[in-house]
């Protein structure tokens, strides 16, 4: 194996709470009377990207402008909601470690903006130094957001590995599929807002990513 590629923020911290709560200050924050309680969120997630959620739940009740106004104010949100301080997820530091020994890349797959992968980077900075990936990737990097595959085949590339050889890790089933569509072995490492079917490479812990990886 030559490369571990995380993929989704929820791979890394649980924040699947924060960001419901930061959408909710965004609609009210906008005068909306839209809420997202936790069983609603977690269909929604079903559907990848802030924006394109956003503009799903919409149904074309508001415009594209307001969509993107509510967008930021939710990630302004977010950032603040950060502050109050998040702990990787069990295992994922140890992984990191692994890899550094094993010589293996490690990348950051997401096709979130810039400005949450740097808010997370100092939300986790006493438990992750982010200089530690060899790639993060951003929804700038690619036209089409996941599910599409297009940053697994931009990061498999960039790191110069061949899909065989490497691993992905990803927190809901339609962030998996990305993966899966480039033949990237992927596992499934569900959030706590996740909804997830029967799946054979679906994991509890990391235990196993790193026993494929010696």
């Amino acid at each position: 194996m030559k490369a571990l590629l995380f993929g989704s923020i929820g791979v890394i911290a649980e924040t699947s709470e924060l960001q419901r709560q930061a959408y909710n200050m965004a609609f009210a924050e906008h005068g909306l009377d839209w809420y997202w309680n936790v069983a609603n969120y977690c269909r929604l997630l079903n559907e990848p990207g802030g924006v394109k959620r956003l503009t799903s739940y919409a149904s074309g009740k508001v415009s594209p402008d307001l969509i993107h106004s509510i967008h930021q104010a939710k990630e302004s949100f977010f950032e603040t909601l950060l502050k109050q301080g998040i702990a990787p997820r069990e295992g994922v530091v140890e992984c990191l470690e692994h890899c550094a020994r094993q010589n293996i890349k490690v990348g950051f797959i997401t096709t979130t903006s810039q400005r949450n992968i740097d808010n997370l980077a100092k939300a986790l900075s006493r438990h992750i130094d982010f200089g530690c990936f060899d790639l993060i990737t951003t929804k700038q990097d690619v036209v089409e957001e996941k599910p599409n595959g297009a940053v697994y085949q931009l990061a498999v590339t960039k790191l110069g590995v061949a899909p065989e050889d490497t691993i992905a890790i990803e927190d809901t089933e339609p962030n998996q599929e990305a993966a899966l569509q480039e033949q990237i072995l992927c596992y499934l490492y569900a959030g706590e807002y996740a909804t997830t079917r029967h799946n054979i490479n679906a994991v509890k812990n990391l235990d196993i990513i790193s026993s494929q990886i010696s």
